[in-house]
């Protein structure tokens, strides 16, 4: 049985508009979650763009040994991102830290399996985004990667946000309803309003590598951006430094 649980998520520093930010120090976005094929990279493909077509310099750190981000990286066509793969554990926090020194974001795309690198993945973010499909299976998995989330922020003694993000969802569908009932079930209630469509444009997507920034799709991934930005208390280095 899967334990209860809740986030609590502040940061210090800065205060910008009524957000706190650390003074120059760039955001660690984790996207974690133990399940294969639950959309991570997909994820990470969406906001990484969509960050960098803000303003926002954005890096993306391929810590799954697949490395399939990078591959896609390889034909991206898009705003501009900076992206390295680096599946080893002590150098993906040492890479994120050091490139959260002068990026605004720092987006880590994770194994699809429990392993020490994802751990540290989320262990060093500021914010983690855990995909979950319509299915029971996911359901489950989310639900222990949130708890995990959990034990970490406990063991860093730091808060640690963290929200599901649903995939290819189906608003309205059966599984879609019996998967937020799931949900529910396990104590999860932090989940992004904005759900990731199944939709072919996006598997395509993963074929020529053009990024999703425009059209009624470029619109679904500015929702999940604007809640990433609240939620994570996103800013750019310049605004910081000249608030500081």
């Amino acid at each position: 049985m899967l334990a209860r649980f809740t986030f609590y998520h502040c940061f210090a520093s800065v205060q910008i508009e009524g957000k706190l930010y650390e003074n120059g120090v760039g955001r660690i976005i984790a996207v974690g979650g133990s399940k294969g094929g639950n959309g991570k990279t997909l994820l990470a493909s969406l906001i990484a763009p969509g960050l960098a077509q803000r303003g926002y310099r954005t890096g993306v750190i391929d810590a799954d040994p697949n490395a399939v981000f990078s591959a896609w990286h390889a034909t991206y066509t898009g705003p501009a991102l900076r992206c390295q793969a680096e599946a080893r554990d002590v150098q993906v926090v040492d890479l994120a830290q050091a490139w959260a020194d002068d990026l605004d974001v720092v987006v880590i795309d994770t194994a699809g399996f429990g392993n020490l690198t994802a751990a540290a993945a989320m262990g060093c973010a500021d914010y983690v985004l855990v995909p979950c499909m319509p299915d029971r299976g996911s359901t489950r998995e989310a639900a222990k990667t949130m708890e995990k989330v959990a034990s970490l922020a406990r063991a860093a003694r730091r808060a640690i946000g963290a929200s599901v993000v649903l995939s290819q969802w189906r608003t309205g569908g059966v599984a879609e309803q019996a998967t937020l009932e799931d949900l529910t079930d396990y104590g999860v209630t932090a989940i992004l309003k904005t759900p990731i469509p199944d939709r072919a444009a996006f598997r395509k997507m993963s074929f020529d590598g053009r990024a999703i920034v425009t059209g009624a799709l470029g619109v679904i991934v500015d929702g999940v951006i604007d809640e990433l930005v609240e939620l994570a208390s996103l800013a750019k280095l310049g605004e910081i430094e000249e608030h500081a």
